[in-house]
């Protein structure tokens, strides 16, 4: 069994690290299997060191993985329905690449082979974090540095399916290593060191996750607030979310706020992976969350939310937190993995009886204390009322924005008719998105910006368990998920 003192991810070495971190850290990804193996409820809590460094610059998510990981080794609450949730989808897949856009990103970092299988970890694991930033307004060392971070965390969650990334352990271990004293010798006490923790602390909680064995049926702790934070956690949302918020010259937004944002971002991730994360009983999906402590399905209450959040953000100025969501259901639909353009392009409507019908927007107090806009300017007067303008305190800002979106697909080469494309037709430009942003990142911020200020009905279809996907199924391995 490992304690605290032999490992480096939960030890007290990690910042600024000491030379031998890098070579712990890669031992920490190599004894996940033997972990599992030696699998109790209480062997998250064991790894804690409590001189762990983690969370010191982010100290309003400090406790949020050791008192969820404390949560788990108690009575357990089970699924309330299982027709809560919808699971009918296409079949998840392992490493399969898209195109060829983003393998020059992870070269920057890596060196790796012209292969089928590099151009998806470029995709998928490296291209996560970088598609979901804008890398030509942030610091090089940084951006690259939380991707190396973002892809130490697909070690402990792509264990069934690692294909040759092994051979790039140790040099990721090392770019982690050199990114933590980047921000320590280059930045100052502030946003960087804080969003290089709320990596640290991503791949701390997806690193216990995988310790669980495979759920074989949907069990939850009884905290729906600190479940939320710790998925806002493990799914980098609050990384992402302090990252672009830099994007801007004036920041915008406080701990609480960015909270809201990258829960309102996850969700476009989350509403995405829904079906495929009920088929493999995942509790860490946001609308699960919310479904399962709520008791009827969450749709209308977190899309409410979410539309409150973008009229927040669009009243306030913050522009990163539209680019942020839009872009992570961009990154969702490219990726070959998800089949989510095919699962759009192919779900029916909900039935008119659906469990979803009559739950109140508002229904969730849990999400009521973190929406901005109740504080801001209280409760929509019509809450089934979803129209992102109409929300909007300054329409103007909206209708000018959006022109804007709509004139760039008239006339952009790249981006010409996205606007009326089905969801699998995009695929391509988002591609030539990923193409340009090495250089500029504006075709891909108006892309991102289009999908959420027309958040269509169809994408909260997804989360309706009675919204028939009609296209081809397979079987396909929890594993994957």
């Amino acid at each position: 069994m490992a304690t605290a003192t032999q490992t480096a991810l939960f030890g007290p070495d990690l910042y600024p690290p000491l030379e031998k971190v890098a070579g712990q850290l890669s031992e920490d990804m190599r004894i996940v299997t033997d972990l599992r193996k030696a699998w109790k409820p209480t062997i998250g809590l064991q790894l804690f060191d409590a001189r762990n460094p983690v969370g010191i610059y982010d100290p309003h998510m400090r406790a949020a993985i050791f008192h969820e990981c404390l949560a788990w080794t108690r009575d357990l609450k089970d699924l309330p329905d299982p027709e809560l949730l919808a699971t009918a989808a296409p079949s998840r897949l392992g490493f399969l690449p898209r195109g060829e856009y983003l393998l020059r990103a992870l070269r920057e970092s890596f060196d790796v082979p012209d292969t089928p299988f590099w151009h998806a970890v470029a995709e998928q694991v490296y291209g996560f974090t970088w598609c979901l930033s804008d890398n030509t307004k942030l610091c090089h060392e940084c951006v690259h540095g939380s991707c190396s971070a973002g892809m130490l965390a697909c070690f402990p969650d792509y264990l069934h399916f690692l294909g040759e990334l092994p051979v790039v352990l140790d040099i990721c271990t090392q770019r982690v290593s050199e990114y933590i004293e980047h921000v320590h010798r280059d930045h100052g006490p502030g946003p960087h060191r804080k969003i290089m923790d709320a990596w640290l602390m991503c791949v701390q909680s997806v690193y216990l996750d995988v310790l669980h064995p495979k759920a074989q049926q949907l069990k939850f702790p009884n905290d729906e607030r600190r479940s939320i934070s710790y998925r806002l956690i493990n799914s980098a949302g609050r990384a992402l979310a302090l990252h672009a918020q830099l994007e801007q010259s004036q920041i915008v937004g406080t701990d609480e706020e960015v909270d809201a944002i990258s829960f309102a971002s996850t969700v476009m991730h989350d509403i995405c992976d829904y079906r495929h994360d009920n088929m493999a009983k995942e509790y860490y999906n946001l609308l699960t969350i919310v479904s399962v402590h709520q008791g009827v399905p969450s749709t209308a209450m977190v899309r409410r939310f979410c539309i409150d959040v973008w009229a927040w953000a669009l009243d306030n100025g913050a522009l990163w937190a539209i680019h942020l969501a839009g872009r992570e259901l961009a990154w969702q639909i490219y990726m070959a993995r998800y089949q989510t353009g095919l699962l759009l392009d192919k779900l029916m409507p909900p039935h008119k009886n659906s469990p979803g019908v009559g739950v109140d927007p508002y229904g969730d107090a849990v999400l009521n204390a973190m929406n901005p806009m109740l504080k801001a300017v209280g409760r929509s007067a019509q809450p089934g009322n979803y129209s992102l303008r109409d929300r909007c305190q300054n329409p103007q800002r909206y209708d000018d924005l959006l022109q804007h979106c709509v004139l760039h697909f008239k006339e952009c080469p790249r981006c010409q008719g996205y606007d009326a494309m089905t969801w699998q037709e995009r695929v391509p430009a988002i591609g030539e998105a990923y193409e340009k942003k090495y250089t500029d990142c504006s075709c891909m911020n108006i892309i991102s910006a289009y999908m959420i200020l027309t958040s269509p009905d169809r994408l909260w279809w997804l989360a309706d368990p009675t919204a028939e996907y009609t296209g081809p199924q397979e079987e396909w391995s929890a594993l994957l998920c």
